[in-house]
């Protein structure tokens, strides 16, 4: 049945506005079909226990008129009552009364044997039980079917003298008004609901197109702002409700929309400028080293800076190439134990040579082991960048300490120098790509690309962590990084 209707939703494919009032018309049927039987059911045993109540009364006052005469029972001032009360079970049956509108009464002696019925009841069929449970004293009702198929409900009860049982009576009723009256009952409901279904369809649909008004001018609105105008915005609603939240939303997009393609315009405008300048060294280079006639010395100085540029170009393009993995989500993390101390102070010494060639002093301070979980090969490219970094922005005579410290949580790798500092205008931007602080770093002889600390910042939120800066123009800069010390999955 399932497979059958996502077979026809796909050969006939309604639009949102029809599947919500096909949803909501459906939902309604079944709600009127369980209320529907729920009340039918209710009505029907609720008719049935006024049937159950009627016979029992109609039995007391058959039993209130009940005469014993030696040993012979009789009924007075109910007879007028009861038209051919007293037949007896030699008479032939009456085969022209209709138990829909004869008297069912019968009265049995205490051996169950016929005193008197009314014509109505010889038509019925009564169970032997209905005689025997009243002698032990419990009433007995049933319904039994006549000849015709016709149901009748029957009360039978004991009489009972001085607590002794002195005969049965049986009263009955037919069930068949009962039953037209709950049939007619039912084409009613039928009726009512299915003109109320029609109602509900037409009032689901209007309600539906309404809601979706907001909706429609929202996605007609969005449909018209194309890439080259991303500063376009969609109506808010003024309502607080779910389209309001949606056109939010979609606001919210927009504006991330137009950061990205901002900074993937600049990012391409910084990248092209930065390939360019090598690439023209290289060229001019080379150029000077084909004029006639050759020189030996003038070619070897070319080709060392034709070397010199392209180790620069390669190096741009890794760190580029690296960006732009870890953009797509294409960068694996290993997840190995690393001796993060250790790692520190085997970068470091590395780099003292740089900084006893600037004249520079280089502390390392680690009072205790650190162990974390994490990419060695990265952790090692954030340490070499903020030390280089370090080494790069600090005058000669200056110092660059580097310390690591653990905490129950985390590990923290602070990167402090006397160096020249940094604006605080420009402290918000210095992980951005290609971002250059201000013309007297630049002539410190730091990093051409711009990419370094962009790395850095790369990696060490990929393994779950922290980087924070602090700086001083003229006094120096602190980097303070902090990593998890296990690796987030």
């Amino acid at each position: 049945m399932k497979q059958l209707v996502v077979a026809l939703y796909r050969k006939i494919p309604l639009s949102l506005r029809w599947q919500m009032v096909v949803w909501y018309t459906t939902a309604f049927t079944v709600l009127l079909v369980l209320t529907g039987a729920v009340f039918y059911q209710y009505l029907e045993h609720s008719l049935e226990a006024s049937v159950d109540t009627d016979l029992q009364l109609r039995a007391q006052q058959i039993a209130a008129g009940a005469v014993i005469s030696h040993g012979a029972v009789s009924l007075h001032n109910v007879t007028g009552d009861l038209p051919g009360f007293g037949t007896q079970p030699s008479s032939p049956p009456v085969q022209s009364v209709d138990v829909n509108a004869g008297t069912l009464v019968r009265l049995l002696d205490a051996r169950g044997q016929l005193i008197a019925q009314t014509p109505a009841f010889q038509k019925l069929s009564v169970p032997a039980e209905s005689i025997a449970q009243p002698l032990t004293g419990t009433p007995w009702q049933g319904t039994i079917k006549t000849p015709h198929h016709e149901e009748v409900r029957i009360d039978s009860r004991a009489l009972r003298v001085t607590g002794k049982t002195v005969a049965i009576i049986q009263v009955g009723e037919s069930l068949e008004n009962l039953h037209d009256l709950l049939h007619k009952l039912v084409a009613a409901l039928l009726v009512v609901g299915f003109l109320v279904l029609i109602c509900c369809a037409a009032v689901s649909y209007w309600l539906a197109g309404y809601s979706f008004a907001p909706i429609q001018r929202l996605a007609e609105t969005a449909r018209k702002i194309k890439a080259g105008d991303l500063k376009s915005r969609v109506p808010v609603p003024p309502m607080r409700d779910d389209v309001q939240y949606l056109a939010l939303t979609l606001n919210e997009m927009l504006e991330s929309l137009e950061q990205s393609f901002t900074r993937q315009r600049r990012f391409v405008a910084d990248a092209s400028h930065e390939l360019r300048t090598p690439v023209a060294v290289i060229r001019n280079t080379a150029g000077v080293a084909l004029l006639d006639p050759p020189q030996i010395d003038e070619t070897v100085t070319a080709l060392r800076e034709i070397r010199a540029e392209t180790e620069r170009l390669t190096l741009l393009l890794t760190d580029l190439l690296t960006l732009a993995r870890g953009d797509e989500g294409q960068t694996r993390f290993e997840q190995e134990t690393v001796q993060f101390d250790q790692l520190v102070e085997t970068v470091a010494a590395t780099l003292d040579q740089l900084a006893a060639e600037r004249d520079i002093r280089l502390e390392v301070q680690i009072p205790h082991e650190v162990t974390l979980r994490g990419d060695e090969a990265r952790l090692i490219q954030v340490v070499m960048n903020l030390l280089d970094n370090a080494i790069r922005y600090t005058n000669p005579g200056g110092l660059v300490q580097v310390s690591v410290e653990q905490t129950a949580a985390e590990a923290c790798l602070t990167v402090r120098d006397t160096g020249i500092g940094i604006a605080p205008e420009h402290l918000p931007h210095i992980f951005e790509r290609f971002y250059r602080a201000d013309p007297l770093r630049r002539e410190t002889g730091g990093s051409s690309s711009g990419l370094g600390l962009a790395i850095v910042d790369w990696i060490v939120r990929a393994h779950g962590g922290s980087i924070e800066v602090s700086s001083q123009v003229g006094q120096g800069t602190c980097f303070t990084v902090h990593l998890p010390l296990v690796l987030p999955l």
